[in-house]
């Protein structure tokens, strides 16, 4: 968990200093591996454990969001065949996260 402040600390200060947009999506990519591994922690009982609570109203939510991302997703992936854009693949990418995240969250309220 150390390494990951790290490395976020180190990447944006170049990011301070450049304005590099990419450099800013790294960031954002080592804070969401950072959170993976502190659910990966919670989920094997080595980090404490997240209380789920029924709420289908917010079940029901999160999965039209899902929804949603993986239409997003599925008409991206058609423009990307068409119209190649290494911005495009970055959408993408952190459109798939997003989806399994609020897969996650569907599941917690389940």
């Amino acid at each position: 968990m150390k390494e990951f402040k790290r490395l976020q600390k180190q990447l944006q200060v170049i990011h301070d200093k450049t304005g590099y947009e990419d450099l800013e999506h790294g960031v954002l990519a080592l804070q969401i591996a950072e959170h993976t591994v502190e659910e990966t922690l919670e989920h094997t009982g080595l980090g404490g454990e997240i209380q789920r609570k029924p709420n289908p109203a917010a079940h029901r939510r999160a999965k039209q969001w899902r929804e949603i991302v993986k239409g997003l997703r599925a008409q991206g992936g058609k423009f990307l065949r068409t119209h190649p854009s290494e911005d495009l693949e970055t959408a993408l990418k952190a459109l798939a996260i997003a989806e399994g995240s609020l897969q996650e969250v569907a599941e917690h309220y389940e």
